[in-house]
């Protein structure tokens, strides 16, 4: 089971590498809307990537191979209190998805909407 979990972390991380890889591009000006969105997604992406692979690939195999190791690293971290380290950066790319959202926002109306209530914009729903 743990070679099949490891395997999908694998295809994962390089599935989003690869989406990663494909929006580039779009870092070439900074401050505008995709710009932030690439930035936000490539760090979460980063996130989901060494999670899975530190949990579904390094900590099983240093299990299996450094059982000691494994132990006293899991001792130095306290366990799962290393997710904290995971849950910080994704609050970073959580703060480059709304500041992506604010600079969606029609240049006139954006400074009345800052990157923590950009999110709410359009006060209604306009489908035309």
């Amino acid at each position: 089971m743990a070679l099949i979990i490891g395997t999908i972390a694998i295809i994962n991380a390089a599935g989003l590498l690869m989406i990663i890889w494909a929006f580039r591009t779009s870092l070439r000006v900074v401050g505008e809307a995709t710009w932030w969105f690439v930035v936000g997604f490539a760090l979460l992406s980063f996130i989901l990537i060494t999670r899975g692979l530190y949990w579904d690939v390094a900590m099983p195999i240093a299990r299996a191979y450094a059982p000691a190791s494994a132990e006293a690293w899991r001792d130095m971290v306290h366990g799962r209190m290393f997710n904290v380290v995971f849950s910080g950066l994704k609050m970073v790319s959580i703060y480059c998805a709304l500041k992506c959202r604010q600079a969606l926002i029609p240049e006139d109306e954006r400074h009345l909407w800052p990157w923590w209530i950009a999110w709410m914009h359009p006060t209604k729903i306009r489908f035309w």
